[in-house]
């Protein structure tokens, strides 16, 4: 019987985040036939995904390069040589540095960085800065594939020459249009089950809470639309949202009695069901998952005009989206929306489907490491 190649991934953390929900599907479409998944993190808060790979087949861990920390870097050093990595590929875009250096060190063949953002998701003080500097060169010295979900995180990260570099790639997330299409039966039921009038207008939106994914400008959007249309509800789920320190926010903001928050769900493909429009008002991203599920589903979607979303979404959807934080033309937008969707949201269906099909985008990856 051939060997199976063994595979560490190291993730931010076990939480519901993009990068993730990127790795447990990533293992749940290879499968373990051919692979011998291995899954690591340092982050233990909210460790909520990882009996889900558990499941999925991956051993989980808990060994961390640290950053500078020499008892933790000797460690994962240790724990390297114990298992014998075919490849060690991590997700924590520049911080992977340390863990390529590391990988280099002990003869892993096939050190793969990824970038899952397009900018830092750090507050860049300057200790920060320095680390991610010198962890940047680790990274570009020791890894054999430094991949992204965008062109934007290679450009940002490491300049405009990296397309003469072989090393270099892009691979667009893979999303199941299968599970994520279009449910109209569910529309009626989840909102008589969330105790939504058939007739009010629901803004939706799914991302943890985090900066990045600017709530804030979700909130004056939302209360500019409320006062306009009168009975609107504002639908989140993701991690956080249905905590008591983020409802504070919420009825700080005026939104108390216009709010539902999910928490985390497994039954996303759903969620998106009850929604009018999903609003998506992300300051930074690499490839957002939510987005691109959206729209999939057929719900229309209005979004910030940040770079990682424009190359997100086909050219026709362009004009839903609007300046970073600026929530009076995201109400304006979305003001038109129920009524008028725009772009067709079948063709808009179709576009997504072919861009994030998982068998060409995850197998690319799959490709590379098992060449």
């Amino acid at each position: 019987m051939m060997r199976k190649s063994r595979v560490l991934v190291i993730l931010p953390s076990y939480d519901a985040g993009g990068a993730e929900n990127y790795a447990l599907r990533l293992i749940r479409h290879a499968g373990t036939e051919t692979f011998e998944w291995h899954v690591t993190t340092g982050n233990l808060r909210n460790a909520r995904l990882e009996p889900s790979f558990r499941e999925a087949g991956a051993q989980t861990h808990h060994a961390t390069t640290g950053f500078l920390s020499p008892r933790q870097a000797l460690g994962f050093r240790r724990f390297l040589r114990a298992h014998s990595f075919d490849a060690v590929m991590s997700l924590n875009g520049v911080f992977s540095g340390l863990a390529m250096r590391l990988a280099q060190g002990q003869g892993v063949p096939k050190r793969i960085a990824w970038h899952r953002r397009s900018t830092p998701a750090y507050k860049p003080t300057l200790f920060r800065r320095l680390y991610a500097a010198q962890a940047l060169r680790w990274l570009e010295d020791s890894s054999t594939h430094i991949l992204s979900n965008s062109r934007t995180a290679l450009d940002h990260f490491h300049g405009p020459c990296w397309e003469n570099d072989h090393r270099f790639q892009v691979i667009p997330n893979g999303v199941d249009a299968d599970r994520f299409k279009p449910r109209p039966e569910e529309r009626t039921r989840l909102r008589a089950e969330l105790g939504i009038p058939p007739d009010a207008i629901v803004i939706g939106h799914v991302g943890r809470v985090d900066p990045a994914k600017d709530h804030e400008t979700l909130f004056a959007t939302a209360r500019l639309l409320k006062a306009q249309l009168g009975t609107i509800y504002l639908l989140l789920a993701g991690t956080g949202t249905d905590k008591d320190a983020f409802r504070q926010r919420v009825r700080k903001a005026g939104l108390a009695d216009a709010y539902l928050g999910l928490g985390v769900r497994t039954d996303t493909e759903c969620i998106y069901q009850a929604m009018d429009v999903f609003v998506f008002p992300s300051v930074t991203e690499g490839q957002p998952n939510a987005l691109i599920e959206a729209m999939l589903c057929e719900v229309p979607i209005v979004a910030s005009n940040i770079e990682p979303i424009r190359h997100a979404v086909p050219d026709c959807l362009h004009g839903r989206l609007f300046p970073s934080q600026d929530s009076v033309r995201a109400a304006a937008i979305v003001r038109d929306t129920p009524g008028d969707k725009g772009a067709d949201t079948a063709a808009v269906r179709h576009w997504a489907r072919d861009r994030y099909a998982p068998d060409r985008n995850f197998n690319a990856l799959l490709d590379i490491l098992i060449s």
